[in-house]
């Protein structure tokens, strides 16, 4: 039908096409002969038929979008106009936008370029500022199609975001028949429902990534769950996963809701374990209509007030110190009386007369231990909203350490584990809770899996309801 040198509209000289659809679009280089100096430009074009109108009713609406807006990282709209042909009984529309000389990251996919992580993260950052950008307009724009193909890689390896086909300009549209677009392995659930929302671009955009750190489509890899299962195949920062993993959440509330908090999330670091505390943990008690409940002896929750919550850890029992094994002073002192008493009296004898000596000293080395420890000097948290403030106490042998911060500060809360060892063949496991405020406030208490999940589920009841 079109060929190149053919002039449409007596400005647009066709020079090679890019690419043509089965819905009946072609996308062609074409020069615009009305600029000095001639400039080259993208002309798409779309053949229109009694039985396309939905395909039509994207292009008018693509054209539509694309005038309003101006953003560095988007090509600029040039025109729009039924293409005259008095020689064909079809009917084609014309799309004129700037060119951006460039390679798409689908073409350096299929020629076998491979991005670190730190080329990957930056692709993530100009992407999310070009959404940042459409999300933030009134109505807010949705792409609905990103993906490697749709984002070109520019000369200065800036990138942009290109066709816009599939974009919708409501958040919502209810009442009316819709048209399914996106493509597979890249678009939500939610949009072949019809219902795109902020979110759904931040799916496509993880799908993305996903595809630029493992080079296979995300509709090749394996699902579970719903989920794309990656994180196998490539060695990457476990928190920049975790951040991935957030953006292609299956279900809606579990994904990052806005552009906002996903760029967020991105500078300050997101962990493997829980982000935000709803996702994973499971209500083991709960703080509502009661003053105090303990669901271990040594943890007790004081809510002394509704704009007041305290939360002590005493410990399970005295000991001399947290890293000594009370058995030690006992052994200690046991093999010093043998060897004292040795060679006084017979070895039978000196062996039973130091058993009984060690097991009283010990005794009261521990007991003494045990009174040291000062009930409102025991790890606890406290947060008062009245003045704004939280405070952590570490309890340590001579004095305790406290730490403040300031609640409205709170990002998240997350749960992290890991490996101690104490030879080549034992090793136990270390459960951290963090608080993530102005800075990262340590919770190192020595506690369970199952008791750092419950600290925070308590904190995180709280703090939802002074929201």
């Amino acid at each position: 039908m079109f060929e190149s040198g053919q002039v449409l509209q007596e400005q647009y000289q066709l020079q090679h096409p890019l690419g043509r659809s089965p819905q009946g679009r072609q996308t062609w280089l074409a020069i615009d002969s009305a600029t000095n100096p001639p400039e080259a430009v993208i002309l798409k074009l779309l053949v229109f038929t009694e039985m396309k109108w939905d395909d039509l009713r994207l292009f008018e609406r693509e054209a539509q979008v694309l005038k309003n807006l101006d953003h560095p990282r988007i090509p600029r709209y040039r025109n729009y106009f039924l293409v005259e042909q008095s020689h064909s009984q079809l009917c084609w529309w014309g799309l004129v936008q700037d060119y951006i000389p460039g390679r798409s990251l689908q073409d350096l996919l299929e020629q076998g370029t491979r991005w670190s992580e730190q080329e990957v993260r930056q692709i993530a950052e100009d992407v999310l500022h070009i959404l940042n950008y459409l999300h933030g307009l009134s109505p807010p724009v949705l792409h609905r199609d990103i993906k490697p193909s749709n984002l070109v890689l520019d000369h200065a390896q800036q990138v942009w975001l290109v066709d816009f086909g599939a974009v919708q300009d409501q958040v919502a549209v209810t009442g009316v028949s819709f048209t399914v677009v996106g493509t597979v392995g890249y678009a939500p659930l939610e949009q072949f429902w019809g219902k795109p929302v902020a979110s759904s671009d931040l799916y496509a955009l993880g799908a993305t990534l996903i595809h630029l750190l493992t080079g296979i489509a995300p509709a090749d890899l394996p699902y579970r769950n719903l989920r794309i299962h990656f994180s196998d195949r490539i060695s990457t920062n476990s928190s920049f996963i975790s951040w991935i993993e957030k953006l292609t959440e299956p279900a809606l509330e579990k994904r990052f809701s806005s552009v906002h908090e996903a760029h967020e999330a991105l500078e300050q670091g997101i962990d493997s374990e829980i982000t935000p505390v709803s996702d994973r943990i499971q209500t083991v008690c709960s703080t509502q209509s009661r003053k105090i409940q303990c669901i271990r002896p040594h943890i007790v929750v004081k809510q002394t007030s509704p704009q007041m919550l305290k939360i002590k850890v005493r410990e399970c029992s005295p000991s001399i110190n947290n890293n000594r094994d009370p058995l030690f002073g006992f052994y200690c002192v046991w093999g010093l009386m043998t060897c004292v008493l040795l060679p006084f009296i017979g070895a039978a004898f000196a062996f039973i007369f130091a058993f009984v000596l060690a097991y009283f000293v010990s005794s009261r080395m521990i007991l003494s231990e045990a009174r040291k420890i000062d009930p409102e000097n025991a790890n606890s948290i406290r947060f008062d909203a009245a003045g704004n403030r939280f405070e952590v106490t570490t309890r340590s042998r001579f004095s305790p350490r406290r730490e403040s911060g300031i609640i409205s500060a709170i990002r998240y809360l997350s749960i992290t584990s890991s490996q101690v060892y104490i030879s080549q063949y034992a090793s136990y496991t270390v459960w951290v809770v963090t608080i993530r405020a102005n800075r990262n406030y340590i919770v190192n208490w020595g506690l369970t899996e199952e008791e750092c999940i419950w600290l925070v589920n308590e904190i995180q009841i709280w703090l939802d309801a002074k929201n």
